[in-house]
């Protein structure tokens, strides 16, 4: 069956999330994804799990941070290939030009300058390449005056008011801990990718893509900021609710409930046998006794007990378990789904890795094979773009390549 980015050549730079989670989605459905890696570390990602994996134990054998080790559960190097290039060598630079020449797509993190001093810019490779499609991923753009600050998610977030909008009561910003904007600038940029291709169909040129992080995040405050605009104030969705929270039950496991809209608060309250607490919804006066009781009220049965009630009672109101991430994968909608693949490693097993988040109904994304290690493909992909044997050593022997 072929897939639906088959025949599409990435060449990918990247190294922190955004720009290997972009590559990802794009391997997943048939990309030939090009990882370049630095000689003897390879990636920053990959470098973090190996140094996590020290001391962890597969199968009986202790593992020091051998990428052949640790790589089979690298969900985001799934599918592609790597090449070791030392990009500060000139000859380096110069195997980098030959493979973005023959690249449809060119992915890279870099901050602005850095791409020019390695002589893999855009405009020097769209003059060798007219129809490449050189996307960019950086904290803050190719423009700002904040553009060559240096910065992960956080800032991007910090920047456009999301951190404040997950703030306490009293409007203190705070981390979400998660890389909410890492995969939000990564969507993005896969998202940019696919539309700079369907252009390329209709013109013939690539063209450059510019993401920022910060740019990604403020997608966020899309439902709020018309009312800012507007002059409204804007509700938070943080502050003691007892229509929508999420709750400790009886078993210690928690349960969300989402009751914003007035005939879902309604179905709760019947189904809690208060129906006289329906015309309080949005009373400030009684708000804070209200979410005391509901409080209670979940300590009162386990959470699948809840859940019983909510979706099969003969009332239907709005819940979810608040699943820890330990529960995640056994969860039968994740399983249904089948957002948990587990795969067969001829070394190391059964190796668990996350399936794919979009679902094609013709050309569905497919496992093809383990995020590679650093430089497995070297030779391979040299010889692909011409390179002889001869010149292959001679690269390895002056250390452009490895």
């Amino acid at each position: 069956m072929a897939l639906a980015l088959e025949g599409i050549k990435v060449l990918d730079f990247s190294r922190l999330l955004p720009g290997p989670f972009c590559s990802w989605m794009l391997a997943d459905f048939g990309a030939d994804v090009l990882r370049v890696e630095e000689p003897g570390f390879g990636s920053t990602l990959t470098g973090r799990r190996a140094e996590q994996a020290k001391g962890a134990v597969i199968r009986g054998a202790t593992s020091s941070g051998d990428p052949s080790l640790t790589r089979p559960w690298d969900t985001v190097g799934r599918n592609k290939k790597s090449i070791c290039i030392n990009m500060k060598h000139p000859k380096g630079q110069g195997v980098a030009r030959r493979l973005a020449s023959q690249a449809d797509v060119l992915l890279q993190e870099f901050r602005p300058g850095v791409a020019q001093r390695l002589g893999i810019d855009y405009e020097t490779l769209s003059e060798i390449n007219p129809g490449i499609i050189y996307c960019s991923i950086t904290l803050y753009g190719q423009t700002g005056p904040y553009k060559d600050y240096p910065g992960h998610d956080p800032c991007a977030m910090a920047v456009t008011g999301v951190l404040g909008m997950c703030g306490d009561l009293n409007q203190t910003p705070r981390f979400v801990g998660l890389p909410i904007d890492d995969v939000s600038s990564g969507l993005h940029a896969v998202i940019g990718i696919l539309m700079a291709l369907q252009s390329r169909h209709k013109t013939g040129r690539g063209q450059f893509v510019d993401i920022s992080m910060t740019d990604a995040a403020l997608d966020f405050q899309c439902s709020v900021s018309p009312n800012m605009f507007r002059g409204k104030r804007v509700a938070r969705i943080d502050r003691p609710n007892p229509a929508a929270g999420v709750w400790k039950c009886k078993d210690d496991r928690w349960i969300a409930t989402t009751n914003v809209e007035p005939h879902h608060w309604a179905n709760f309250c019947r189904t809690i046998n208060r129906e006289d607490l329906i015309p309080h919804q949005y009373s400030k006066e009684t708000r804070e006794d209200m979410v005391q009781m509901v409080e209670k009220l979940f300590l009162t049965k386990d959470r699948q007990e809840w859940l019983d009630i909510f979706w099969k009672g003969p009332i239907e109101s709005q819940a979810a378990p608040a699943n820890r991430l330990e529960e995640v994968f056994d969860d039968p909608q994740i399983r249904a789904r089948d957002l948990l693949w587990e795969l067969d490693h001829p070394e190391l097993g059964n190796v668990k890795q996350q399936g794919p988040s979009i679902k094609l109904s013709d050309t569905p994304a497919q496992f093809r094979y383990f995020a590679a290690v650093p430089g497995q493909h070297t030779d391979e992909t040299l010889v692909g773009v011409g390179y002889s044997g001869e010149e292959i050593e001679s690269l390895k022997d002056e250390g452009a390549v490895s």
